[in-house]
């Protein structure tokens, strides 16, 4: 169970983290109803890091990619990706780099 202050901090990071991803989704884009969404999720399996981060991007309805390289940016798709850090440790200077695994 996570305090108040803990919930407090977590919302701000997943905040934060949402708006780093949507300064790189062009405005058009978003204006076209593209979601930016983001988790903070535990891992207990062996090898696992602790906790880390999962990115989705919902697209709208389109006939062609909207975003180049993202085939899933076609016919309303969603695109995931796992940041093997938590939350409070995702930078502005790393954003840009950071999706290690899509799924």
């Amino acid at each position: 169970m996570f305090s108040a202050n803990e919930n407090a901090a977590l919302r701000q990071n997943k905040r934060r983290v949402i708006k780093y991803v949507e300064e790189t989704i062009h405005e058009d884009l978003l204006d076209l109803g593209v979601i930016v969404l983001a988790m903070q999720v535990s891992c207990r399996a062996p090898g696992c890091v602790p906790l880390e981060t999962v990115l989705t991007i919902i697209f709208p309805p389109s006939s062609e990619e909207l975003m180049s390289g993202i085939p899933e940016s076609k016919n309303a798709g969603t695109f995931s990706a796992k940041v093997l850090l938590p939350m409070s440790e995702i930078t502005k200077k790393r954003c840009p780099t950071f999706i290690t695994t899509s799924f």
